[in-house]
């Protein structure tokens, strides 16, 4: 697991529960899950994602 930089996705390919929140751990299986063309730099003001804070 490596910690990087915050990123988020505001497009509505993904369902609210993965426009409400910010990744930043390559190994998030949600974060993982947005293709690379949809991030979105930084935490764009949204809460931080729970699976991302689960990854050891």
């Amino acid at each position: 697991m490596a910690t990087v930089s915050p990123y988020h996705t505001d497009s509505f390919e993904y369902p609210p529960k993965h426009r409400e929140v910010y990744h930043d751990k390559d190994t998030c299986p949600d974060g993982r899950k947005i293709e690379q063309k949809n991030r979105k730099t930084g935490t764009g003001g949204k809460k931080h994602c729970l699976e991302c804070s689960k990854v050891t």
